[in-house]
């Protein structure tokens, strides 16, 4: 393990996976045995924010559900302050070189976060291709084909309707609501 790095494994929808492997950098690591691409998180990103309020310690990689993870990110955190009673109470928590994981109930959470990312791209790519004079089915393919979507079993006709969707409700409908499916 890294000096003062945190890899969080992660269970991402399998589109979001094919994305930010192709938007985000990383580097080949082992982690609990397992050779896999871990994505660098910087402390002054958001997610890097959500994540750190959100992982809790443990004393052992999380093997038993290896097979299980799809995308590794790494949080470099050597400490940070944990609310830990109602008023005003911290208390620093000692991170540098632990395995972390990211709880269940969190985990929708981080989809839905990386979901709304995933959705912004690809309205505002599509919208610029259709833009200068290329076809909207023209332009779906091309973002499917740029992320290698098919592998993830996305298709041209769910883009479609979710590009139209979109459209109508606004880039920013999901900031006032659940994502919809």
């Amino acid at each position: 393990m890294h000096n003062n790095s945190n890899v969080v494994p992660l269970t991402l929808r399998p589109h979001l996976v094919s994305f930010l492997l192709k938007e985000m950098i990383g580097e080949e690591r082992t982690y609990a045995g397992y050779k896999c691409k871990i994505i660098d998180i910087p402390r002054r990103s958001y997610i890097y924010k959500f994540l750190l309020q959100r992982i809790e310690k443990t004393n052992y990689p999380q093997k038993n559900s290896i097979n299980s993870f799809n995308i590794y990110l790494d949080v470099k955190a050597r400490s940070r302050k944990r609310f830990v009673a109602k008023g005003k109470f911290f208390q620093d928590e000692t991170m540098g070189r632990s395995f972390v994981y990211l709880p269940q109930e969190y985990m929708e959470e981080v989809n839905d976060l990386f979901e709304s990312i995933f959705r912004n791209t690809f309205y505002s790519y599509v919208t610029a291709k259709s833009e200068n004079n290329e076809a909207v089915t023209s332009a779906i393919l091309s973002f499917i084909d740029k992320y290698e979507l098919f592998e993830a079993h996305v298709s041209q006709p769910q883009l479609r309707r979710l590009y139209y969707r979109i459209k109508e409700s606004g880039i920013c409908a999901s900031l006032q609501g659940k994502l919809n499916r």
